[in-house]
C-alpha cells in the first residue's frame, strides 16, 4: 500500500465535507457534514486547515484529519477514515505524523474526545501516548421546577466566555472553553444570578442546550447554580434541556440533583503531553 499525507488546504472544503461523510457514514452516532456546518467548525473550534491533513492510500482519498489550535495546544477535532482504509496502520500512521508535526511547532500537548464506545479509536490514541483525563457524560431533562427565588440578568456571552476562563475547570473539554464560548452569539444566551452564570443554546428551539455553567469560587456549595438553572427552565417551560456529551463528571451531582437523567453516550477526554511524545 502506497501511504502519503497531504495538507487538507490541497482540497476545496466540498471534497473535505465528502470525506468526512465517507468516513462518519457508519460512525457510532451519526454525523453528516455540509459546507456551511463545515465553515462553522473551522471558526467555532479554532480548525487550523493549514495543520489539517488528508491520507491518500494508493492515490485515492482515504480519511482525514482535522487540527484546532490554541496557543501551545493543538486538538484533533476530527479523525475519519473510509472504510476500506481501516485496520491497516492507516490511523497509526497519521496520528504518528500528526504528533510529530506539532511537535515541531513547538507545542506542547495535544487533546481530543473520543466516543466511549469507540474501542478501537480508544486503543489507537492510548497506542499513541494519549492518556484519559475524565469521563465526559450527556444528560437530557424536560419540564421545570418552581420558580426559583432571584432575578436573571443577561449578559454577554463573552462576558461569560471571561468567567468561564478566570473560574471555571483548568482543563475544560476544547468545546467548553472559554475561548470557544467566546465564539458564540446569538442565538445563543448568557444568564447571571447571583455569583452564578450559565450559557445556553437557541431558546427558540425545542431542545435547548446547556454550554457553560461557572459559579465564583467563594460562593460555591451555597446551591447558586442549582437556583440558577431552576430558574433559567422556569423562564422558559415546554423545552427539553440537553447536556451534551463533554460535560465532565464533575458535574454530575448538580444536574443528577435537578432531575437530569443520564443518557448512554459518553465521551473520554484524552490528552498527550507532546514534549515526552516520542517520534
Amino acid at each position: 500500500m502506497n501511504l502519503s499525507i497531504q495538507s487538507a488546504t490541497d482540497r476545496e472544503p466540498a471534497q473535505l465535507v465528502a470525506l468526512l461523510n465517507r468516513g462518519f457514514g457508519d460512525y457510532l452516532v451519526p454525523i453528516a457534514f455540509d459546507v456551511p456546518m463545515f465553515y462553522h467548525m473551522i471558526r467555532h473550534d479554532g480548525v487550523d486547515l493549514g495543520a489539517s491533513r488528508v491520507v491518500q492510500c494508493d492515490g485515492e482519498d482515504a480519511g482525514v484529519a482535522l487540527i484546532a489550535r490554541r496557543g501551545w495546544t493543538s486538538r484533533l477535532a476530527g479523525m475519519a477514515l473510509v472504510p476500506e482504509a481501516r485496520g491497516q496502520g492507516v490511523g497509526r500512521r497519521l496520528m504518528d505524523q500528526l504528533i510529530a508535526e506539532a511537535r515541531a511547532r513547538g507545542e506542547r500537548a495535544m487533546v481530543l474526545e473520543v466516543i466511549e464506545g469507540n474501542a478501537a479509536a480508544v486503543r489507537l490514541y492510548e497506542a499513541c501516548g494519549f492518556g484519559r483525563v475524565r469521563r465526559l457524560f450527556s444528560c437530557v431533562r424536560s419540564g421545570a421546577d418552581a420558580p426559583a427565588p432571584g432575578d436573571l440578568i443577561e449578559i454577554d456571552l463573552r462576558e461569560l466566555a471571561r468567567l468561564v476562563t478566570a473560574y471555571g475547570l483548568p482543563d475544560l473539554p476544547w468545546q467548553l472553553s472559554g475561548e470557544t464560548l467566546a465564539q458564540m452569539g446569538p442565538p445563543g444566551r448568557a444568564y447571571q444570578m447571583g455569583d452564578a452564570w450559565v450559557g445556553i443554546s437557541n431558546l427558540d428551539a425545542p431542545h435547548v442546550g446547556i454550554r457553560a455553567v461557572v459559579v465564583q469560587p467563594a460562593a460555591r456549595r451555597q446551591g447558586q447554580a442549582t437556583r440558577l438553572l431552576q430558574a433559567v427552565m422556569t423562564r422558559y417551560p415546554g423545552k427539553t434541556w440537553h447536556v451534551p456529551a463533554l460535560c465532565p463528571e464533575e458535574f454530575a451531582p448538580l444536574f443528577e440533583g435537578l432531575g437530569f437523567e443520564r443518557q448512554s453516550l459518553a465521551q473520554w477526554q484524552m490528552a498527550l503531553d507532546i514534549t515526552g511524545a516520542r517520534s
